[in-house]
């Protein structure tokens, strides 16, 4: 039986599950497995990806004639902030997206 660890960019945390389709929380450290789908340059090209889709769906937010308070304006600024610094020390399975405003 093989064990496979899946990058999941929309959380970026990696799962794992076996040939029959059974998921594992937890996995004894030294478990063999198979990186699946991604290498983890891969992992990080398709977090990128994301991230900058997110960064694109806000970049209204900071538009000079936007119709958004100053403190909105702000929040926004600082979302799109955290986005940049999303590889920045990432650790798997305990990082998560920041939180739209």
């Amino acid at each position: 039986m093989n064990l496979y660890r899946i990058f999941k960019p929309q959380f970026i945390t990696f799962e794992y599950w076996d040939d029959y389709g059974n998921q594992y929380a937890d996995i004894v450290e030294g478990t063999p497995f198979v990186d699946r789908p991604y290498t983890e340059a891969e992992a990080m090209d398709a977090l990128r990806t994301e991230r900058n889709m997110r960064l694109v769906n806000s970049d209204y937010t900071q538009l000079p004639d936007v119709n958004l308070t100053e403190a909105q304006v702000e929040a926004w600024r600082v979302y799109r902030q955290e986005l940049r610094d999303i590889t920045d020390n990432l650790v798997w399975n305990v990082t998560t997206w920041p939180v739209k405003p």
